[in-house]
């Protein structure tokens, strides 16, 4: 059972990882074409890592509050940049968690995560990580990583990943 109750496989749901960035919509709206086209459900999931944000000896409750309705308001600007022209099901969640370890939990039985690309070189990869080489790794469903340039699943040259990584 992950946070919010679900249990067991969902092949009918493609989760999607967003943080606001142009390459998490590009991911977002490849999700939601990928979903028309295979009749599944898009939930979206925005984790946010209290832990990295706060140092004490800050007053760290009304901070918490105060940034984790900004996620909030940052996820639901995220789905009302695609939700006009879905036309499918589509869900928000907002996770308070490390990035890596909400996403894993978060895609747990979906049909497929999809992440942005942030196309960072392998400096960048090697001193801050990449969110989307940790999920390829722990998820335990396919992983797609989706180029900043590609809008559909036509034009995407996807890096799927993953336990049964065929998507």
């Amino acid at each position: 059972m992950d946070a919010t109750g679900r249990t067991g496989p969902r092949p009918d749901e493609i989760v999607v990882g967003v943080d606001g960035s142009p390459t998490s919509r590009t991911a977002l709206t490849w999700a939601l074409a990928e979903a028309a086209r295979s009749r599944r459900w898009v939930r979206a999931v925005r984790v946010w890592d209290p832990t990295a944000l706060f140092a004490p000896p800050a007053p760290v409750v009304e901070m918490r509050s105060t940034v984790r309705h900004e996620e909030q308001l940052a996820l639901e600007a995220d789905l009302a940049a695609v939700l006009p022209r879905a036309g499918i099901r589509v869900e928000g969640e907002l996770r308070e968690e490390p990035v890596v370890d909400g996403l894993v939990a978060a895609s747990a039985g979906a049909a497929m995560l999809v992440l942005g690309s942030h196309g960072h070189g392998p400096v960048s990869r090697m001193l801050l990580g990449s969110v989307s080489a940790a999920c390829s790794r722990r998820a335990r469903c396919p992983v797609v990583i989706v180029p900043a340039r590609a809008e559909t699943p036509a034009d995407a040259d996807v890096t799927a990943a993953g336990p049964a990584a065929e998507v």
